[in-house]
């Protein structure tokens, strides 16, 4: 029973994705994310309960990158595609299927850099790409935040392009080179981890100030702006 532990939270994390799917076909766009939000947590806890038991398989490998592929890659593409689809901007068939159509790079980019960090052999301590849990919640973070300010674009002209070119584009970082920090610490050393520390002290500050000002709304897109900004920058100065 023990080794199938992480194997059934892994499960759960991928009918997670499926029902983040029904619901965003229901245009229950804040169910459909926090399906998402909470598939990510068991994410993380999959591989954390596959390590302490230690009960690692390539099996569980395997299963983990197939619940990804659905939950951080196909459910946001769906969830961006109908978020978009319900403004006026898209409400011609030939331009709803060419979104359609266009939002499938999602998936597949989501494939490739699952696929190359399946086959990668080197250990680092840090990610090449983007990886598709962070993709998927700077995805759902923006959606949230696109809906929640949405009526102060109404004035900016065919603002509704914005959210899916947006997501888009930061989809191409997860087959990119870039290096992306990984939470996966190996010790608590400050100079071996600095950006990370760096990435959660500015953070805290962050979250304080929104607590401050009532805007807590905005904690989740303003720390993952934070790890891609903090992620990239290393990638200048490195």
């Amino acid at each position: 029973m023990k080794k199938n532990i992480p194997n059934i939270i892994t499960s759960t994390n991928l009918l997670l994705g499926w029902i983040s799917i029904y619901f965003a076909y229901l245009a229950e766009i804040e169910l459909a994310i926090g399906a998402i939000l909470l598939a990510s947590v068991l994410d993380y806890f999959d591989g954390f309960a596959a390590r302490k038991l230690n009960v690692q398989s390539s099996l569980g490998t395997q299963l983990d990158s197939f619940a990804d592929l659905v939950t951080f890659g196909i459910a946001p593409a769906v969830i961006v595609y109908f978020v978009s689809s319900l403004s006026l901007f898209f409400v011609e068939k030939h331009i709803d299927f060419w979104l359609f159509m266009i939002l499938g790079l999602i998936p597949l980019l989501g494939a490739i850099r699952l696929a190359r960090f399946n086959t990668l052999k080197e250990e680092s301590s840090f990610f090449i790409g983007l990886p598709i849990p962070a993709f998927a919640l700077i995805t759902v973070s923006l959606t949230w935040t696109y809906l929640e300010y949405r009526s102060f674009l109404v004035n900016i002209t065919n603002y509704q392009v914005y959210l899916p070119l947006t997501i888009l584009l930061i989809s191409f970082l997860m087959v990119s080179k870039w290096k992306f920090l990984s939470l996966k610490i190996k010790n608590l050393n400050f100079n071996s981890n600095k950006l990370i520390y760096m990435w959660i002290i500015s953070s805290i500050i962050c979250l304080v100030f929104l607590i401050i000002f009532g805007n807590t709304f905005l904690i989740l897109p303003i720390v993952l702006f934070l790890y891609l900004s903090f992620s990239l920058i290393n990638n200048f100065v490195s």
